[in-house]
């Protein structure tokens, strides 16, 4: 498999506080990995930084072997990146599907956009169901559903996952964790990061441990689980 995204020696900092410190990532083609790490690591800040909301100040980032940071957000938007944030970000007073349509405002191929609806419908069959239905008034499972959606919509090269459980109950999170899988198996690339390092484990191939900003420990979901300090603190064992 070859790299889609590599990132070397990248920093960012907040004023004068380290928010990353020596990020260095590789993400294969087709892979799903995930970055776990407590509140405050720096994992939503690696995701701004790979989809261009923040620009890193030290380093430098490839995709597909093309050099990206700097570039603004838009831009890497359409070369393929789709970025899920944390707490959804939707357009509340807007339907449902619109709310998808927004997601495939780079998709120019008719053909594909329908292809992409089926499947978002298909996988998330109660979108379906409300897509005539205000997004402010979904529940908040299914408002991250609709979320995911949208940015599945661009059919994007590389999807980036932040926080897909957050706030939700465990029935809810694992219809959403049986998606993410449906979408790895749709050859999907995901960078996911998630607090509850049970569930990332069980989904990613490749886990990598974000503390205060550095990557502290990185290898299989497998060989993870029989760290120690892993077991401990976040897997509770």
């Amino acid at each position: 498999m070859k790299n889609l995204l590599e990132m070397k020696k990248i920093y960012h900092y907040y004023g004068k506080a380290r928010a990353l410190e020596e990020i260095n990532l590789k993400i294969e083609e087709k892979a799903l990995d995930a970055v776990i790490g407590p509140n405050g690591a720096g994992k939503s800040t690696l995701l701004r930084v790979i989809s261009g909301l923040e620009e890193p100040d030290r380093g430098k980032m490839f995709f597909l072997g093309e050099r990206i940071d700097g570039l603004k957000a838009h831009r890497i938007t359409k070369k393929g990146i789709s970025h899920c944030p944390e707490r959804r970000r939707l357009f509340y007073d807007m339907t449902v599907e619109d709310n998808i349509k927004m997601g495939a405002y780079c998709l120019k191929d008719k053909a594909m956009y329908k292809k992409q609806l089926n499947f978002m419908f298909e996988l998330f069959p109660r979108l379906k169901e409300r897509r005539k239905q205000r997004a402010g008034t979904l529940s908040g499972g299914e408002q991250q559903m609709l979320a995911i959606a949208r940015s599945l919509m661009s059919n994007p090269k590389l999807l980036l996952l932040d926080e897909p459980s957050l706030g939700l109950a465990p029935k809810v999170k694992k219809a959403i964790f049986t998606a993410i899988e449906k979408i790895k198996g749709e050859g999907t690339t995901t960078l996911l990061v998630e607090q509850d390092a049970v569930l990332a484990m069980n989904v990613g191939e490749n886990i990598h441990l974000l503390e205060e900003g550095k990557i502290e420990m990185r290898g299989t979901s497998e060989q993870l689980r029989k760290e120690p300090r892993i077991k401990k603190i976040y897997l509770g064992i």
